[in-house]
């Protein structure tokens, strides 16, 4: 594992009406933000959110993640106790 160095901001998670995770849209959020010139992206972390996502919702985000062509710009962390 590298060092980390630059800015790395934290990814807001997208959600639909119904509350559910809209996944293409948070990944889409997170490559903008890199695209604009930070260098990576801090995923659930620091804005909240991670406690209102479900354990089965955060795994299929982290798969569409895995094939983003930023995943190695990619941090993964949790604010908050898993169910």
């Amino acid at each position: 594992m590298s060092k980390i160095k630059g800015i790395y901001a934290a990814s807001m998670s997208v959600f639909n009406s119904n509350l559910s995770l809209n996944i293409e849209k948070t990944v889409n959020h997170a490559e903008k933000i890199i695209d604009i010139g930070c260098h990576g992206v801090a995923i659930f972390g620091s804005t909240g959110q991670a406690q209102l996502i479900s354990i089965s919702e955060k795994i299929a985000l982290l798969n569409e993640l895995s094939k983003s062509k930023y995943r190695d710009c990619l941090l993964y962390t949790s604010d908050a106790a898993d169910e």
